[in-house]
């Protein structure tokens, strides 16, 4: 049968576009990327973390989700090329992705995704650096903790090492002895003697869990372990191990002063890093299901926050005279002269004020403009530290490089986030109301530095007589007594926020206030 030369052709036409349509069909199923919902979103982070792991073992500072998930990842060895477009095609799909929060926790929702955001872009960065990518310092910060630190000059520690020059007690020989030889032959008196440590951490740490738990709703059954350890680039850690437990490692390697315990205690401990992951994997990996908290990527803006936090925490913990009132009976359990504890948390206090000259000492090692041991003087010189204490912390710069912002600089950024959102009367119930929204759900660091860029103040005088000025203070005055005895210098007052400058002179103060709004110490910046 023949077909007319048109119908031929019209019946070729309609044969061509069915298998035209047919072969665009089977391309868009081959390349379609399958929408994923926020659950899905956070299973995936989840291997990634540890599939970049597997390269970088400092990646996974903590992981209590199933073995059947780290076994696979094992199996499937993603190269950190992959890891990296992988982490860019999912950071690509978050704000499109479906929740069960989207209609009855909007806001929980939204954090969550900033979350989600920074914690893959930080991803995809350190797999960057793994695979050989070099960023200077500042950028490296702004990559992995979505913040970069101030800089400093010499001459902003110069004020503090003056006051810790007079503070400190004279001794035969002292004028042939540099400040940080003073300084450490001084604190190293009050070290914990080796045979008590155990006994006198284990007192701290249970201190300040019975100080957080009046605040803090701590999970039934959490728990921890202590451990003494040797030859690490850190002080202390703290293994979490899922299921509310933790491991606190501290290193022994170096002396530890009655009031570096505090500290340790704090900060590892309670309210500090096992509080914090208590408190997600309670809240966020049992109570909400979100799996991308059964892993914790250290080299991510989730570590400013949990140092930061941390680090703030020692003093809501043991505010103003309560922690002088508890040094005491460390110095007992330690053995040493009660006498001499107020002066030792004095000065202890003022060399805390140095520690920002940490960060500008590993910006220039890390940039190349210093060499090690010029990096090890400087921490002598304007950190105070001991030649063991500088090669120690040259070690930890050497591994985990910008992430050193995130103690000082967390601190600071939490500080004025609690103020704003808070008040400024140190161990308030405001303060640990805010403490608590920050360790409890998901927060980044641009969300503290939102809140610390408003109104500039202008002052044009600071205070010349230091004697004169901590006398004043000794009297515990109110605010309004300051302002009218120094109306040239700014006090910043609570829920005022100032800009983040670091200022060397006295222009600028950051008062301690009781239960009552007196004034019972502070700090210039």
């Amino acid at each position: 049968m023949r077909f007319p030369l048109c119908r031929l052709l019209c019946l070729l036409l309609m044969t061509w576009s069915v298998q035209a349509a047919e072969m665009a069909d089977e391309v868009a199923q081959e390349s379609a990327v399958p929408a994923l919902n926020m659950n899905q979103i956070g299973h995936a982070y989840v291997r990634l973390v540890l599939a970049l792991g597997e390269h970088d073992p400092d990646t996974v500072d903590a992981y209590y989700g199933p073995a059947a998930v780290r076994d696979e990842v094992k199996r499937a060895a993603l190269a950190p090329a992959q890891i990296e477009a992988e982490a860019q095609a999912l950071l690509l799909q978050v704000d499109g992705a479906d929740s069960p929060q989207s209609q009855t926790q909007p806001e929980l929702l939204s954090q969550r995704r900033e979350y989600l955001k920074k914690q893959l872009a930080a991803l995809v960065a350190r797999a960057q650096i793994v695979q050989g990518e070099k960023f200077s310092f500042d950028d490296e910060a702004r990559a992995l903790y979505d913040t970069a630190a101030p800089h400093y000059v010499e001459a902003d520690f110069a004020p503090v090492l003056a006051r810790i020059e007079k503070l400190l007690p004279r001794q035969a020989g002292d004028a042939q002895r540099t400040l940080a030889e003073r300084y450490n032959r001084y604190i190293e008196r009050y070290a914990v003697p080796a045979a008590k440590l155990q006994a006198v951490m284990t007192l701290a740490i249970n201190e300040a869990r019975a100080r957080a738990a009046k605040h803090l709703p701590l999970p039934t059954g959490e728990r921890f372990e202590l451990s003494l350890v040797k030859d690490k680039a850190w002080s202390a850690y703290n293994w979490y191990q899922g299921g509310l437990s933790s491991r606190i490692e501290v290193n022994i390697d170096l002396p530890i002063p009655v009031s570096r315990v505090i500290e340790l205690a704090s900060h590892e401990g309670y309210p500090g890093h096992h509080v914090y992951n208590t408190l997600l994997e309670n809240g966020l990996v049992i109570g909400q299901q979100w799996p991308e908290y059964t892993v914790y990527a250290l080299f991510s803006p989730q570590s400013l926050i949990a140092e930061g936090t941390a680090d703030y925490g020692v003093g809501l913990a043991f505010p103003g005279k309560e922690r002088l009132a508890f040094t005491k009976e460390l110095f007992t359990a330690a053995g040493l002269n009660t006498k001499d504890a107020a002066r030792n948390l004095e000065i202890v206090n003022a060399a805390r004020e140095l520690v920002p000259a940490g960060i500008e000492a590993a910006r220039r090692y890390l940039d190349g403009k210093a060499t090690a041991a010029d990096t090890a003087l400087w921490m002598q010189r304007f950190l105070l530290y001991s030649p063991e204490r500088a090669a120690q912390r040259l070690k930890f710069i050497d591994k985990y490089r910008a992430y050193i912002i995130n103690y000082s600089w967390g601190e600071e950024l939490v500080r004025n986030y609690i103020r704003a959102n808070g008040n400024d009367v140190a161990g308030s119930a405001e303060q640990w109301q805010q403490f608590f929204q920050l360790i409890s759900q998901p927060r980044t660091p641009a969300m503290l530095v939102a809140a610390d860029e408003t109104d500039v103040v202008i002052v044009g005088a600071d205070i010349n007589d230091l004697a004169d000025f901590e006398d004043f203070i000794a009297t515990q005055p109110t605010l309004d007594a300051f302002a009218s005895r120094y109306p040239d210098v700014l006090l910043v007052r609570p829920g005022m926020i100032t800009t983040r400058e670091f200022r060397s002179d006295r222009s600028r103060f950051f008062p301690d206030l009781d239960s009552q709004g007196l004034i019972i110490g502070g700090r210039f910046n």
